[in-house]
């Protein structure tokens, strides 16, 4: 017999392990590059939501970027007191409280926007074609909400 047969391969990565290791080696790569504007990834995240929409209520946005309500109100206070975001009555409801970009939030999110542009050609550069649009088809279905 052989002795090789005998000695236990290491486990292979799961799916999952590769996607929550892959997620974080390219959220720590970005939060390096994104120090210098004094935002973290999410917060990073939130300003780009922003900016493409014009403004959301916290509900609108918690949703789209799948942030929980508590940290998203953390995360938001902060950006407040940094001058980057405001909150502002949702003009159809009173009741809500929409989240808008400042100046100075509009410019870090065009600095940021640069910075993930660069992440996405460093990334691109990894691939082919035809993977790259393989690897995009198979990261959008596994983003969507999974169904237990």
């Amino acid at each position: 017999m052989d002795r090789r047969s005998d000695m236990a391969d290491p486990a292979p990565e799961t799916l999952t392990e590769l996607i929550l290791r892959t997620s974080a080696q390219v959220s720590s790569s970005l939060g390096i590059r994104l120090k210098p504007l004094g935002v973290q990834v999410d917060e990073m995240r939130v300003l780009h939501a922003l900016s493409a929409a014009g403004g959301l209520s916290m509900t609108e946005l918690s949703d789209a970027l799948v942030i929980g309500g508590p940290t998203l109100t953390r995360m938001a206070d902060r950006l407040v007191s940094e001058n980057l975001v405001y909150r502002a009555p949702d003009p159809h409801d009173r009741r809500r409280v929409r989240l808008h970009l400042t100046e100075a939030g509009e410019a870090c999110a065009a600095d940021a926007a640069e910075i993930v542009a660069d992440m996405q050609r460093l990334l691109r550069s990894r691939f082919s074609e035809l993977d790259l649009d393989d690897l995009s088809s198979a990261l959008a279905r596994t983003a969507s909400p999974l169904d237990d």
